[in-house]
């Protein structure tokens, strides 16, 4: 008898990636971006338009421009932000870093994006490429393999990271690395505790409420704890990497 072959599942994309109530959680997007703030400096090319909930707030910088791979997303941002420079492309594709270096791009913000991607040090170092010197690449990507649970299958995550592992694919892209820290303690212990729990679906009542009361409570406890965990344990690992 023949070898019998699984039909392949295609990699989830768009907003197959992420939980709807990601789109209104407000105070941790700002505490994301509050992380950032110094080093905002426009021409701002974001990577992974998403909801939008980022780019309404990176616009106010100046010079804006987003990518997403997925045609949907790009779609929807341009219904919602009509004349803002939304476009479909690939981060491991040459064609970007020449997009971005037309734009003459100094900040590059890439928050849970690169989880997705399997080859990601090309993927970083196309990053690197599409920065001018001086430049900031601004990273956000999910910490430690021990959290990894159905959450991760579900979004497509390829990999969680450690600092070690973000600041090798910074340093081996050609960047100087100013911040490589984890984030979130506390959202880390809940991303633990789901490991419990099985998930069929981001957008079920169950994942969208953890969320909705993570936002609305336990952001400001999180961000009280960051400064003691930040070497040890999060949710996330938050980097910054400068173009010399």
């Amino acid at each position: 008898m023949g070898e019998v072959r699984l039909a392949s599942v295609p990699a989830p994309k768009g907003a197959e990636t992420y939980s709807s109530a990601m789109a209104d959680a407000k105070n941790y997007i700002s505490w994301i971006l509050a992380s950032f703030t110094d080093y905002l400096v426009a021409p701002v090319l974001e990577i992974g338009v998403g909801h939008g909930s980022y780019a309404s707030v990176l616009r106010g910088y100046g010079d804006y421009i987003g990518i997403d791979i997925d045609p949907a997303s790009v779609e929807a941002g341009r219904h919602r932000f009509p004349g803002l420079d939304l476009r479909v492309a690939d981060i491991t594709s040459p064609d970007f870093v020449t997009l971005a270096n037309e734009r003459k791009v100094q900040t590059i913000v890439c928050l849970n994006v690169i989880e997705h991607i399997e080859d990601d040090g090309k993927a970083v170092t196309n990053l690197a490429r599409a920065l001018q010197p001086g430049g900031h690449l601004l990273v956000i990507v999910p910490a430690l393999q021990l959290l990894f649970n159905d959450l991760d299958r579900l979004a497509g995550h390829h990999r969680r990271y450690s600092r070690d592992q973000v600041r090798s694919r910074l340093t081996e892209a050609g960047l100087e690395v100013v911040r490589c820290d984890y984030f979130n303690s506390i959202g880390g212990l809940g991303w633990l505790a789901n490991r419990a729990l099985r998930h069929g679906s981001l957008n079920d009542n169950a994942v969208n409420s953890q969320i909705s009361l993570f936002d609305k409570w336990l952001v400001p406890i999180s961000r009280l704890a960051d400064p003691a965990t930040r070497k040890v344990f999060g949710q996330s690992v938050i980097a910054i990497g400068r173009k010399r």
